[in-house]
C-alpha cells in the first residue's frame, strides 16, 4: 500500500534532482497547427524557475530541484525569472526573489542555454517573464537600459510584440511577457484559478477569460507560497489539484485545451506531460492576425 501512495505522488510531484532521458518531452510543440496562437495553448512553466538555492532556511526558499536545461528537456515552455541585484551593475542577474545569498546567473547566459536549445528543438517556443525588484539605490530605468541592450542582441529570436505570435512566428524564439519595469514584451494576465491555494470554479474561470486568450493575451495560472510557507509542502497540496484537474478535463468540454500556462513548484515529469497532451482551445484558433505596434520606450 505504501508503495502504491509512493508512486500516486510521484505523478504530480517530483523533488528528485536526477532528471532521467527516458522522461525527456523535446519536441511536444511540433505537432501543433502553425496558425495556433501561443495564447490558446496549455503550457507547462515553472514558478520561481531558477530558485535552486539549497543552503540555510532552503526549505522556505527552494522551487525547483531541476536545472534549466533539465526543465527545458522535460518540457516546460514558461519560466518565471527574478533579478536580484542588490546595487547597480552592467549586466542583470537572475536568481530568486527571496534575496538570500545563493547563485545569481547573468540573464544573458540564461537566454544563451534556452536559444541554444531552440536552435536544436525548432519546433518549440519558451515563454520568458522576468520581474525586477524594486530595492533601495536601485534605478529601474537602469534595469530597462540594461533589458534593451540584452534585447537588441538577441532580436531575431525574440518576440516582444504586445500580443501573443501565432505558432508559426513563435517557433525558435523566447516570447517575453510584458512587465513593470519590462514593458516591451506580450499581455499576460493572471487566470484566477486559485483562490487562497485551492482550485476553484476552472470550467466558470476559463469561460469568463476566454476572450483574453482569443485577443492573444497570455493566461497564467499559479499560486506561490507566502513567506512563512515552505513552497515544496505548498506544491505538494497545489500539484495534486492541478493533477486530478487535468484528469477531469474531459476533450467533450466545450473549454478543453483553454488552460494557458500553468506554473508549479516541484513538477513531476508526468504532470508536465499530461499538460502538453492537451490540444489547443478551439475558439482561439482562428483568431485574427495582430496589428504590430512599435515597443514602447
Amino acid at each position: 500500500m505504501c508503495f502504491q501512495e509512493n508512486i500516486y505522488f510521484l505523478t504530480f510531484f517530483n523533488e528528485n534532482p536526477v532528471l532521467s532521458p527516458s522522461s525527456y518531452n523535446q519536441e511536444w510543440m511540433e505537432s501543433i497547427p502553425e496558425e495556433t496562437p501561443l495564447s490558446a495553448i496549455a503550457i507547462p512553466g515553472t514558478h520561481e524557475s531558477l530558485t535552486l538555492y539549497n543552503g540555510l532556511f532552503a526549505s522556505y526558499v527552494q522551487s525547483q530541484v531541476w536545472n534549466l536545461k533539465d526543465q527545458l528537456n522535460v518540457g516546460v515552455r514558461y519560466f518565471d525569472l527574478h533579478s536580484r541585484n542588490w546595487i547597480p551593475k552592467k549586466s542583470i542577474s537572475v536568481g530568486d526573489s527571496h534575496w538570500l545569498i545563493g547563485k545569481e546567473i547573468p540573464l544573458r547566459e540564461v537566454l544563451r542555454d534556452i536559444l541554444d536549445f531552440l536552435e536544436n528543438h525548432s519546433s518549440e517556443t519558451v515563454i520568458l517573464k522576468v520581474t525586477f525588484h524594486k530595492l533601495l539605490f536601485h534605478n529601474n530605468k537602469d534595469a530597462e537600459d540594461l533589458m534593451k541592450t540584452i534585447i537588441d542582441k538577441f532580436r531575431s529570436k525574440i518576440w516582444t510584440n504586445t500580443l501573443a505570435p501565432k505558432m508559426k512566428d513563435a517557433r525558435g524564439k523566447i516570447v517575453f511577457l510584458k512587465t513593470d519595469v519590462f514593458r516591451a514584451g506580450t499581455e499576460s494576465r493572471d487566470s484566477l484559478f486559485f483562490e487562497h491555494k485551492r482550485l476553484t470554479d476552472v470550467e466558470k474561470k476559463i469561460k469568463n477569460m476566454k476572450s483574453n486568450l482569443c485577443e492573444r493575451h497570455i493566461m497564467v495560472t499559479g499560486a506561490s507560497a507566502s513567506i512563512t510557507e515552505k513552497p515544496i509542502k505548498l506544491a505538494q497540496k497545489v500539484n495534486e489539484q492541478i493533477y486530478n484537474f487535468l484528469k477531469q478535463h474531459r476533450p467533450s468540454s466545450e473549454n478543453y485545451g483553454c488552460l494557458g500556462v500553468i506554473s508549479m513548484d516541484f513538477p513531476s515529469a508526468e504532470v508536465i506531460k499530461k499538460i502538453t497532451e492537451l490540444t489547443p482551445c478551439k475558439s482561439t484558433t482562428t483568431s485574427p492576425e495582430p496589428t504590430t505596434s512599435p515597443e514602447p520606450t
